[in-house]
């Protein structure tokens, strides 16, 4: 074990600079996918919104576009201070006590990948949303009729069929969700399902980020399209994201290719529809 407190302080710091790097990177998705893909989601499909909820939209991507540049460029700056400093504690270090290169470069590597580990973990675990529910189904279930008479018996399903990094979807959650969510909040026999593929990580982080409330279901990808080909019932059909469909009480696909909640006043006939069966 190496007692150097510069080589320590020096490890840390280096240990450090990936995180804030994976973070940087995050924040460059993000932008692709809540800045400019609402843009042009606005331009090329939400073209019946009015001018005030445009405006509402607009407002806050132009806010996350302010937050996302001003934290990359702290954690950019931060990034070559720690690179600086660490370098040159470690300068001291190796002038003093002349180590081999091995063991300094395996106890760095060793830091890199437990800050790593914890921080992936902690965002599985800690980031949860309140009123998000996660199930599970067998590996390689694909009776997506299967999935809704075992958690859903009874009730009208809204499913949503979404990606990680889909900035349409996301954008949906945004804006829009949330009003239905409140329009429906005393209807017992209404349940979400929000089914996702992509990556496990960054989708706890999205849920928790979007406040995305009801039942979950995360899948690899060879079963999330197995799984979205069965529930429209078309196993030759190009997997497109955001889907939603509308589930009636006895179980069965009332509406293949129901409404987004962005289009509210067909989505709400929709949902009345199936709910007064």
């Amino acid at each position: 074990m190496i007692r150097s407190r510069h080589f320590r302080i020096g490890a840390i710091l280096l240990a450090i600079i990936p995180m804030l790097l994976l973070d940087i990177s995050e924040y460059y998705v993000a932008w692709q996918k809540e800045v400019r893909e609402p843009i042009i989601d606005i331009v090329q499909i939400h073209t019946d919104i009015s001018k005030a909820q445009k405006a509402g939209i607009l407002d806050r991507v132009f806010e996350r576009n302010q937050s996302l540049v001003q934290i990359s460029a702290i954690k950019g700056g931060l990034s070559l201070l720690f690179l600086f400093i660490g370098v040159y504690l470690l300068m001291i270090f190796a002038k003093k006590e002349k180590p081999s290169f091995l063991n300094p470069a395996l106890t760095i590597a060793g830091l890199i990948a437990v800050f790593m580990a914890s921080k992936i973990l902690i965002a599985m675990t800690v980031n949860t949303q309140a009123g998000a529910n996660f199930i599970t189904v067998d590996a390689g279930e694909t009776s997506f009729k299967s999935i809704i008479s075992k958690n859903f018996k009874g009730k009208v399903v809204y499913v949503d069929f979404w990606g990680t990094t889909c900035g349409p979807c996301l954008m949906e959650f945004d804006d829009f969700t949330h009003p239905v969510k409140e329009h429906y909040k005393n209807r017992s026999d209404l349940a979400y399902l929000y089914i996702s593929g992509g990556n496990r990580y960054i989708w706890k982080k999205q849920i928790a980020k979007f406040r995305v409330t009801g039942f979950h279901l995360f899948l690899e990808e060879k079963e999330y399209n197995n799984l979205y080909r069965n529930a429209i019932g078309n196993d030759t059909a190009m997997v497109l994201m955001p889907h939603y469909l509308i589930i009636n009480k006895q179980g069965e696909v009332d509406i293949p290719a129901a409404a987004r909640p962005s289009d509210q006043k067909v989505l709400f006939a929709q949902l009345d529809n199936a709910l007064n069966k």
